[in-house]
């Protein structure tokens, strides 16, 4: 059990979203919507505690998927496992000037538009904030792309390429599960017109910062 020091110990806007594997933009967020505790320094800076951190975690952690959300996510990290080991990305032409650092940097963010796009899909989070996070999210795309000196045509064809492979996804499970489910525990055809909603808001900001 961790001492009282170290659990009322205060945390930067950085080491809080480090923490949660979030953008400190959505910590942010977050706490301007009084969803985590907060408090400012005398320069303004933001510290949260350590336990306001740790409780929101084990929400998080509680608060898991479906099964069919749980399917959902399997199928596109099949395709896209399958996209990789199958040699079918190096036939692209806009695959090629991805280096390593920038692909591990994409697969960061890949995971964190999956949690999005199932939050969107399973748990009822306000519209306008998906709409942020899938901004900040776009906009990080954008900067990895021009710190890595990927022409920005090229990573909008990786992103409509892996967003095809949700698509696909979503399409499949929505013909097999819709066919044997009476009362189906997510709506398979909104949730594609929820899915795409959220990347037409990441991939404009993707475009904009690209271009910076």
């Amino acid at each position: 059990m961790a001492s009282p020091q170290v659990w009322d110990e205060w945390l930067s806007l950085r080491e809080a979203a480090d923490m949660l594997g979030i953008h400190p933009a959505t910590v942010r967020l977050w706490a301007d919507r009084n969803e985590i505790p907060s408090r400012r320094t005398s320069g303004g800076h933001r510290r949260f505690r350590r336990a306001d951190i740790e409780s929101r975690l084990r929400q998080d952690q509680v608060s898991k998927p479906s099964a069919a959300a749980q399917m959902l996510v399997q199928s596109i990290l099949g395709r896209i496992r399958f996209a990789f080991t199958d040699g079918t990305l190096r036939t692209f032409s806009w695959y090629q000037p991805f280096n390593e650092t920038a692909l591990d940097a994409y697969r960061s963010l890949g995971r964190r538009v999956l949690e999005l796009l199932l939050r969107a899909i399973t748990d009822g989070t306000q519209k306008e904030e998906l709409r942020r996070e899938a901004v900040l999210l776009g906009t990080e795309y954008g900067s990895i792309t021009c710190n890595a000196h990927v022409p920005v045509a090229d990573a909008v064809r990786a992103f409509l390429y892996f967003r095809t492979l949700i698509d696909e996804s979503v399409l499949q499970l929505a013909e097999v599960r819709g066919s044997r489910d009476l009362h189906q525990d997510i709506p398979w055809l909104e949730s594609l017109y929820q899915i795409q909603t959220i990347t037409n808001e990441i991939l404009p900001a993707l475009i904009e910062a690209a271009q910076k």
